[in-house]
């Protein structure tokens, strides 16, 4: 009898008879499959995770074994738990923290450019404050150190509600025991790994509103509801996302023309060139084009299902310790092999309460009797201060007798104490972690530098958590370089974040014909990314964040200049800059206006304060030159308003005296003679009119002008001389 297949209904007439579509029989076998795998991941890993749970709880505080905690509760005795587990494994995450881990990308072969690199290295960035990254890599790293690994998860999403464009994000997982991974994987970020689930247990009210066309098996039904039981508990139903590498074998080709690719994407033109011989087939050989699969599924039904774009399962592991025991591979982390010293610290703390707790409270002994009439101030002695306490010299029988006496309080014995502080350090040297009381008191003297390096020394023991969790992201960013080309695949115009965390916006364009380009827009430069062209790798470095690095930057600087304290006039500015507090950046722009221009260094990115004072410096100076240029020009005009009214008394002048000349004439001359030397005389006038008109005359021009007057004045004295004559 066929089982039913999912969405199929039974053929009427055929009992339970239903029939299989291919479609249902593939998928059928799909699931199959991913039954077995579940299966096995939970077998392989049942060790780990039983070890692992059982240590989360001992850093819960759940220290003390049940039957000891419970009688010791029943005999009302003292059952303390010191738990120092906490601290040992904030030591290593808050080390981490300080100094996070930081995606590195560069160009690879000759098509990557250095500042495409930069383009993907602040889109990463922006990727991680986006999807809060450090959230995921803090509870990985967490989970790494209390019970020996943590996962982080790549994902995409829908960039707003009403955008077609998708965005990564990196997501935490924070119940590492809902992801299993292909147990056969051998590299420690999992990069090898053919398949990985993430599972959840939905409710039934759950499960069917998001799934109402989904079948859900009950929990009360023999048989199928048994053979799945991994799948189907008494709260829920389980649901996995599961992603599956596919290698599909393919033929690849390297042709005379430079083409190297899969043989079946060559388009029809290439290659009936290459069936007719046009083009040489350099080199084939069969290879495999890896895909990967998603699918949301039950036990019995596909959800959803879809191709992830990138290349490998996005679910990378952060391990601590890992050991393989002839075969199966043991995870562990700081917790695990300090478990013993915690328990005996927190027995002999126990002990050395208990002791003192059980001490008598007695402080004095003293004969019967020496007590009566001074009852009152002997019960308050310990709780008022008496400047004296009387009491009587004799016992009830009346013989003399010895003041009392003051007992000596408990001491808790020596050994008791000893063993504790063993437990103390045994807890050091099995985590690798030490806590020096003294560290203070010795390094009140020291710089902040040498007492960086004795904190780093303490911290080499358990240095290799960080280390791996660097591994698993340089993994993420693979991941990441992998996917921004497909993810980010239209035109658009992003934000990206610089190493300082400052924001910058750039134009994403796979179409651009380099790897990176800028173009002069109505608001400036625009740097234009295109992330299809070139190759680039990843690396992850490891050391103080940038704000670490510029506090140590201003304390190197303030060594050197106090190593040469002559040159401190020319770089206090740069030392302003890296200072951390706030108004450093004004400070050292105020001090960058007395650096002369000659020392100053333009930097690439922004204007810093060096640059912003050699712009006022040559604005200063500019601002000289147009007032030195206003007072010539007010000069210049000034000389041209008085030469205006020299001209205008020569013209006067030159009136009066031609009137003159014509008056003169009139008295012994002729009128034909009379009219033609008005005629000489409007023509002089005219000529000299046009000069004084055009104010651009040359120097030439100017002489001829004046050579007419002096013509004119000679034409005016002739006649006087004849008259005289």
């Amino acid at each position: 009898m066929n089982k039913l297949a999912p969405n199929d209904k039974p053929i009427e007439g055929k009992g339970v008879e239903a029939k299989v579509t291919p479609n249902a029989k593939k998928d059928e076998e799909i699931l199959e499959r991913i039954r077995k795998r579940m299966e096995r991941c939970i077998a392989a890993e049942s060790e780990n995770r039983k070890a692992a749970v059982d240590d989360r709880k001992f850093k819960a505080g759940q220290q003390w074994p049940a039957d000891v905690a419970a009688q010791r509760n029943t005999d009302k005795r003292p059952c303390l738990t010191i738990n120092r587990m906490p601290t040992f494994v904030h030591q290593v995450t808050n080390s981490a923290r300080e100094n996070r881990p930081a995606i590195n990308v560069s160009p690879v072969g000759d098509k990557g450019d250095k500042e495409a690199a930069k383009m993907y290295r602040g889109l990463i960035r922006q990727i991680e404050r986006q999807s809060r990254a450090d959230i995921a890599y803090d509870t990985a790293l967490d989970d790494a150190v209390t019970s020996g690994w943590g996962y982080m998860r790549l994902t995409t999403e829908w960039e707003k509600e009403t955008s077609f464009d998708q965005v990564m994000m990196i997501k935490r997982v924070r119940n590492p025991f809902t992801v299993y991974l292909d147990p056969d994987h051998q590299e420690p970020d999992g990069a090898d790994c053919r398949f990985g689930f993430v599972t959840e247990i939905l409710p039934p009210d759950e499960f069917k509103r998001e799934h109402p066309k989904a079948q859900m098996v009950p929990f009360d039904l023999g048989g199928q509801g048994e053979k799945y039981k991994s799948w189907v508990t008494k709260d829920g139903v389980r649901v996995a996302e599961y992603y599956e590498v596919v290698n599909e074998p393919r033929d690849l080709v390297s042709l005379s023309t430079g083409y190297v690719g899969w043989r079946d994407e060559l388009d029809d033109a290439t290659a009936a060139r290459v069936k007719s011989g046009a083009v040489e087939v350099l080199d084939e050989r069969e290879s495999f084009d890896r895909a990967v699969k998603y699918y949301k599924v039950t036990a019995i039904e596909i959800l959803e299902r879809t191709d992830w774009l990138g290349k490998w399962v996005p679910i990378i592991p952060v391990i601590g310790d890992e050991i393989d025991i002839e075969g199966k591979v043991a995870l562990s982390g700081v917790i695990r092999n300090a478990k013993d010293a915690q328990r005996m610290y927190n027995y002999w703390r126990t002990m050395e309460t208990e002791l003192v707790a059980l001490a008598p409270k007695a402080p004095y002994i003293m004969e019967e009797g020496q007590l009566e009439g001074h009852e009152r101030e002997w019960k308050n002695a310990n709780t008022r201060s008496y400047p004296v306490l009387t009491y009587k010299g004799t016992s009830v029988s009346g013989h003399p007798a010895p003041p009392p006496q003051r007992t000596q309080p408990v001491q808790v014995p020596a050994g008791v104490v000893n063993a504790a502080e063993g437990a103390a350090q045994d807890m050091m040297a099995t985590t690798g972690i030490r806590f020096d009381g003294s560290l203070q008191e010795r390094m009140k003297d020291e710089s902040g530098r040498a007492i960086r390096e004795l904190t780093r020394k303490g911290d080499i023991g358990s240095f290799h958590y960080v280390d791996n969790l660097a591994r698993s992201m340089k993994f993420l960013g693979d991941q990441m370089i992998d996917l921004i080309p497909k993810i980010y695949d239209r035109k658009r115009v992003m934000t990206i974040l610089r190493e300082d965390d400052s924001e910058e916006q750039i134009t994403v364009d796979p179409m651009a014909p380099k790897g990176f380009d800028e173009k002069v827009t109505d608001k400036g430069k625009m740097k234009i990314f295109n992330p299809t062209i070139g190759e680039y790798g990843v690396t992850v470095d490891i050391g103080p964040s940038y704000a670490t690095k510029r506090i140590e930057a201003s304390e190197s600087m303030m060594d050197f200049v106090h190593a040469l304290p002559n040159t401190a006039a020319l770089v206090m500015d740069l030392i302003a800059a890296e200072m951390d507090w706030p108004g450093a950046d004004k400070i050292a722009a105020r001090l960058a206006k007395a650096i002369p221009a000659n020392l100053l260094t333009p930097e690439q990115k922004d204007v810093p304060p060096q640059v912003a004072a050699l712009i006022q410096n040559l604005e200063k100076q500019a601002k000289d030159l147009q007032g030195q240029l206003q007072q010539a020009m007010q000069a210049l005009n000034d000389k041209g308003a008085d030469r205006a009214l020299a001209q205008d008394k020569i013209d006067k002048d030159f009136e009066a005296k031609i009137l003159g000349v014509i008056q003169k004439a009139e008295k012994g001359a002729s009128d034909a003679m009379i009219a033609k030397l008005e005629l000489v005389m409007d023509e002089v006038r005219s000529q000299r009119g046009e000069a004084r008109s055009d104010k651009n005359m040359d120097v030439e021009q100017q002489n001829r002008a004046e050579e007419r007057e002096a013509a004119a004045q000679q034409s005016e004295d002739k006649p006087k001389d004849q008259d005289d004559a």
